[in-house]
């Protein structure tokens, strides 16, 4: 276990990865940390500032500069700014004399060299040269390498009272087994799920928290060194979802110790989160969406439905990934963080239209289920003002598409999860089998709202024209969170919610977007869920893509919605 954790470390880059997970580190280990990494200010050659006891039960200051890999000449002095040398010069000559707060300033001081990999012995001399010569009776100096860091991370995270041996197993297995992504996948969520359930207190929980944050780093950084990030992708919208369900009960207390303690763990989470998505989207499809059929070529599947099913999945993920770097935004002080936000999320939108043109799968799914990819990307699309013409030719090819699978029963829509009945889709070519398999939809009201705002009046005569005939049988259904919502939602529970059904179609769309508003405004679940209450918004489209549930219509309403319908329908 030390050597995964050693090979781990020395994996790790220096910003945003090895600075990001020290802090929670020190924090399980006992330290009171009093400053963590910042973008955008000058921070006096410290990374991370903590309080806690030293090897000799001595209370001080820890000092950590933090740099990645092995520590080697160049990393130690090569005339840049952010060598190490440099970073220690700064400790001495500004931020001890200046930035230690009031309350410290009587205590030793330690700085600590941190680094990932080792110390090359060409370089050992020079830095114990300088460590010797800037020593005294209130500065010391430690060496944090690669071998301290992972037997930290044993300590602090695998202590036998806080992981018994048989998480500890699914941990391992989790990380070993990176290269098959659902099964690593599962061990994952089933130490999820094991330690969750040692939540007895809001210690523990705090603990919990940080641990699974480590645990999904672990997985993170294993799973990009092999190439294939898919189970560290699931692994960290758990995570995120996880530590939703651990905060929601301090949401409220300003005073709670605890709830500060996790929702800092989430922003880390969610940070984390944008890394690995970034690896998957950025630097696996990214360089492919202009090539025609370049994704489904890469999916290497066994038959069709393999391909229609992991491109609206990565539709889906791109979406995702824009909507949480577009509610970040705001969140940005720094202007540049935000300027180069905004030309992602343009990045982001531009990426899934390619993806959706040269790979023409995407023009409909096999399965109704992934009407909630086509909710999250229209979503996505229309929140950010992005391109509604390209949305626009998307839904109508869609439309024609849908209604030519059905009357030639063809691979049309179906409501069948079942992956060996997916693949058999259309097993039988009757009226009784289509009748089966569109049983209920979700999808053709998401077309017809989104249709009904573009003003496309031959697609929703089609869908009119094709609901009166081959699908009169089916329920058009749509889901909206209920009370019980909160309490279930982001754990994976399914029982729960209101389902309006029997929607009505029409050449306008108008009465199924005047239906579906009136009932979003007469229920209160979704305005009472935690995490629309707190802003944090992109939570509950993370539940809904991981826990396989439609988008709430009160996320999109609004955009379809034109409050000149209800005087036309009383006119």
């Amino acid at each position: 276990m030390k050597l995964l954790f050693r090979s781990y470390l020395a994996s790790l880059r220096e910003r945003g990865e090895l600075d990001a997970i020290l802090p929670d580190l020190l924090s399980e280990l006992g330290y009171h940390v009093y400053s963590r990494p910042q973008r955008g200010t000058a921070q006096a050659g410290v990374d991370i500032a903590a309080v806690g006891l030293d090897d000799d039960g001595k209370k001080k200051v820890f000092l950590f500069s933090v740099k990645q890999g092995d520590l080697t000449r160049q990393s130690w002095n090569d005339g840049s700014a952010q060598a190490l040398r440099p970073s220690l010069d700064e400790i001495l000559d500004n931020y001890i004399p200046n930035r230690i707060p009031k309350r410290y300033q009587k205590l030793k001081i330690v700085i600590c060299l941190v680094f990932g990999g080792d110390m090359q012995e060409q370089v050992r001399g020079t830095v114990n040269g300088y460590t010797r010569r800037n020593s005294n009776k209130k500065v010391s100096f430690d060496e944090w390498n690669g071998d301290k860091l992972a037997g930290l991370l044993l300590q602090g995270v695998l202590r036998e009272e806080i992981m018994p041996k048989a998480l500890r197993s699914h941990f391992q297995k989790s990380v070993a087994l990176v290269d098959e992504p659902d099964i690593a996948y599962r061990h994952f969520s089933r130490l999820v799920r094991e330690l969750t359930g040692l939540a007895n207190s809001d210690k523990a929980k705090i603990r919990i928290a940080r641990q699974l944050y480590i645990a999904t780093w672990v997985l993170f950084v294993w799973a990009r060194d092999i190439g294939n990030v898919e189970a560290a992708y699931q692994a960290s919208e758990l995570l995120l979802l996880t530590l939703w369900d651990l905060v929601r009960p301090f949401i409220g207390k300003k005073r709670s110790a605890a709830g500060k303690a996790i929702t800092l763990v989430l922003h880390y989470a969610i940070q984390m989160h944008l890394a690995i998505a970034s690896e998957l989207v950025e630097r696996k499809i990214l360089p492919h969406v202009g090539i025609q059929d370049g994704i489904a070529m890469a999916v290497q599947g066994r038959s069709s439905a393999d391909i229609n099913l992991k491109l609206f999945d990565t539709l889906g993920r791109i979406a995702l990934t824009g909507l949480w770097v577009h509610w970040l935004v705001e969140r940005y002080t720094d202007e540049n963080a935000r300027a180069e936000a905004r030309l992602k999320i343009a990045q982001f939108t531009e990426m899934g239209f390619k993806l959706i043109n040269n790979n023409r799968t995407l023009f409909l799914p096999l399965q109704d289920q992934h009407g909630v990819e086509v909710a999250m990307f229209l979503l996505f699309v229309t929140a950010v003002n992005g391109n509604r013409h390209d949305a626009h030719a998307w839904l109508r090819e869609m439309v024609n598409r849908l209604s030519y699978s059905i009357r030639t029963h063809g691979k049309y829509p179906c409501v069948f999860l079942d992956y060996r009945a997916l693949v058999a889709h259309p097993r039988e070519r009757t009226e009784e089998y289509r009748k089966e398999a569109t049983a209920g939809s979700i999808l053709i009201p998401i077309l017809e709202a989104f249709l009904s705002a573009l003003e496309s009046k031959e697609a929703l005569e089609k869908l009119l024209d094709l609901k009166a005939k081959e699908l009169a049988h089916c329920t058009l259904q749509v889901w909206l969170p209920d009370a019980s919502s909160e309490e279930n939602l982001y754990n994976g529970k399914h029982d729960h919610g209101l389902t309006l059904t029997d929607l009505p179609l029409s050449s306008t769309g108008n009465e199924l977007v005047s239906l579906i508003k009136n009932a979003c405004d007469q229920t209160e679940g979704y305005g009472s869920l935690s995490a629309i209450v707190t802003g944090y918004w992109p939570i509950i489209i993370t539940a809904c893509r991981h826990r396989r549930m439609p988008i709430p219509p009160q996320m999109r309403i609004d955009m379809v919605y034109d409050p000149s319908i209800e005087t036309e329908n009383k006119g």
